[in-house]
């Protein structure tokens, strides 16, 4: 397999100097030199055929070539809200979420949720998480990066969901609920049409703001039998809802 590299802004037939954590990937971590063949991606859906041209101590340029074909993102264009989980488990939840095919990752705090985070901590949390969606776009083979969003409170969220609806095409929004009746594979989706998947954090939402996602328009569903932690819920749904209507 071709090594994958995110070029923000790459363009055919231009040579970029790579910056330096990139370079170190390439030089230090992959071991490769001047002369060797890599695939690069702008992030953005577009793919390029790309060869080091200079490597030495000083950082790494590449000369990129034509543009070629690669998979198209989701049909589905998947939302996940996610109440923020301790420790590596939102990091998890994030690398698999981009290999899933989700389009948009919503961090959400929560009433139950255990994880506080001040405004320098939240900042850092975001910029980590960012550099974990770029990772796994380069391993998965994904040539868009997914949008992470800032932590949020639930509340002020379901605000947005609000106003975004108002004169928009309106997304299926989904919540995972362990007491909920419906099934998520009776739910149903459309393909072609935007979908939102809303887990809350350990311990789950509260019933109040359970029934505030529902009047903001989310439809409760389950996913079987089991209570899935919340690292591994969103995930399953993704993956559900991909081989109902997505790209799987």
């Amino acid at each position: 397999m071709i090594p994958r590299l995110l070029v923000p802004g790459a363009a055919t037939g231009a040579e970029v100097e790579l910056a330096a954590d990139r370079a170190h990937y390439l030089l230090d971590v992959l071991r490769l030199r001047a002369g060797d063949a890599v695939e690069v991606f702008d992030g953005r859906g577009r793919r390029m055929r790309a060869r080091i041209v200079a490597a030495d101590r000083r950082g790494a340029r590449v000369a990129i070539a034509e543009e070629i074909p690669g998979p198209a993102p989701s049909p589905l264009r998947p939302t996940l809200v996610q109440g923020i989980a301790q420790g590596d488990r939102m990091d998890l939840v994030v690398e698999k979420a981009c290999e899933l095919g989700v389009e948009r990752i919503v961090p959400v705090f929560t009433q139950r949720c255990t994880v506080r985070l001040d405004a320098a901590r939240a900042t850092r949390r975001h910029a980590h998480w960012q550099r974990i969606a770029e990772a796994a776009c380069m391993q998965c083979g994904r040539d868009d990066l997914p949008t992470i969003e800032a932590p949020i409170a639930l509340a002020a969220w379901l605000e947005t969901v609000a106003d975004a609806d108002s004169g928009h095409a309106r997304p299926r929004r989904l919540l995972l609920s362990p007491g909920a009746t419906a099934r998520l594979g009776a739910a149903g989706v459309d393909a072609g049409r935007p979908v939102e998947v809303l887990v809350g954090p350990e311990s789950g939402l509260s019933p109040a703001e359970e029934e505030r996602a529902i009047q903001a328009g989310y439809e409760p569903v389950r996913l079987g039998a089991r209570i899935l932690r919340t690292e591994t819920a969103g995930l399953a749904a993704l993956a559900a809802l991909q081989a109902i209507a997505g790209d799987f």
